[in-house]
Parts: C-alpha cells; structure tokens; sequence
C-alpha cells in the first residue's frame, strides 16, 4: 500500500493556507471616499437649489404688485366692455320699440342714470373720459332718436298736459338720483364739451317740468 503524498492530501479538503493569505478585502477607505463626495455633491445642490428659490421670491415680490395691476386694469375692461355692451342694446331697443314717447324718455334717463352711477367709478379720470366717449359714439343716434320723438311729443302737450307732466316726473323713481348724480358728472367733466352736450339734451328736456336745474 502506497502512502498518500502531500499533494494528494491537499486535493482532499486541505487547501494551502496561502491561499488566504493572498486574498485582500477591499479597502473601506475607498467606500467611505464615495460617501464624502456624495454628501459633498448633495449639500452643493441644496445651496444651488436654495439660491434659486430665493431669486424667484425676490422675483415675485417684485412682479407682484405690476401683475396685480394689469388684473385690475383687466377686470377694469371687462367690466367696462359689458356696461358699454348692455347700454347699446337696451338703447337700441328703446328706440326701435313701439314704447309711446313718455315711456321711451324714462328708459333712456334711466339708462343715463346707471351710466353715470359707473362712470363715477372710474378715479382716473382718462379711464372715465374713455368710457363716456365709448357711450357717447356708440349710442348717439338711438339717444337722439328718442329726444326727438320726446321734443315732438312734448311740443303738442297742452298746458294741462305740462302740468300732469311734471307731477308725473316730480314722481318718477329715478329723478332723485338723476338730480344727485347731474352736478357731480358735470363738475367732473366740465372741461370735456362732448360729454356735457348731449347730457344737456338729455336732463334739461325732461327736468324743466320739475323745476330743476342740474346742468
């Protein structure tokens, strides 16, 4: 019987104990060289990120107050553009309906009555001059269309009749503010003729039966 070698003892479960030797774990210092630069690359990006949320505070502090006005002037115009629209077509109506003289009149002051009441409104007065321009040129050729049925009806009035008129007027719900709102509106476009021309036309046809005198 032949005796096993030492080579042969190895093979059979013993390994070279420098084997082990050779083998070398990897080295932490590396593993926690990455960690750093990772922090490293995180807190940069924070500081990054936080400069550039503080420009656009800064940024919308600032643009905060012109955009808050462009929204007011834009809501401004809106309503301004829906005033104009109703008061066209309430106006046109007037004076394509087969409404009596009288009737048609007391539509149109009241109409006058709402216009000021929102032109008053307006603080900057170029705003305001705009606006009565607006209704003016818009709604010039229904207004006096209804003054001039107004002037024909009134001319043939009997003396009676002008006396039942103005206690009639003297009653009407809007003639309250129509006297209140008169000297107001003239005073603040007492320089601008066309607003005040067919505001004349329109008041002094219908008040002169009340005895009042708003422009």
């Amino acid at each position: 019987m032949t005796t096993p070698s030492h080579g042969s003892h190895e093979s059979r479960g013993h390994p070279n104990p420098t084997i082990f030797l050779s083998i070398k774990p990897s080295p932490k210092p590396a593993k926690q060289k990455c960690s750093a630069g990772f922090f490293c690359s995180f807190i940069v990006i924070h500081k990054s990120l936080r400069v550039k949320y503080l420009a656009m505070k800064k940024l919308l502090l600032w643009s905060a107050p012109l955009c808050l006005l462009l929204f007011l002037s834009n809501c401004a115009s809106f309503h301004q553009n829906r005033w104009l629209s109703t008061h066209q077509k309430e106006l046109n109506r007037l004076a394509n309906s087969n409404l009596s003289a009288e009737q048609k009149l007391d539509g149109l002051i009241q109409d006058y009555v709402r216009f000021m009441t929102e032109d008053l409104k307006f603080v900057d007065p170029r705003k305001g001059v705009k606006f009565v321009k607006k209704y003016h040129d818009q709604n010039r050729a229904s207004m006096e269309k209804i003054l001039k049925e107004s002037e024909s009806w009134q001319g043939k009035l009997s003396t009676m009749d002008k006396i039942s008129l103005g206690v009639r007027t003297a009653q009407k719900p809007y003639i309250r503010d129509l006297i209140d709102l008169g000297p107001k509106f003239k005073r603040k476009y007492k320089q601008y003729a066309f607003a005040l021309e067919l505001a004349n036309k329109i008041t002094g046809g219908l008040t002169k039966f009340v005895g009042k005198d708003l422009f």
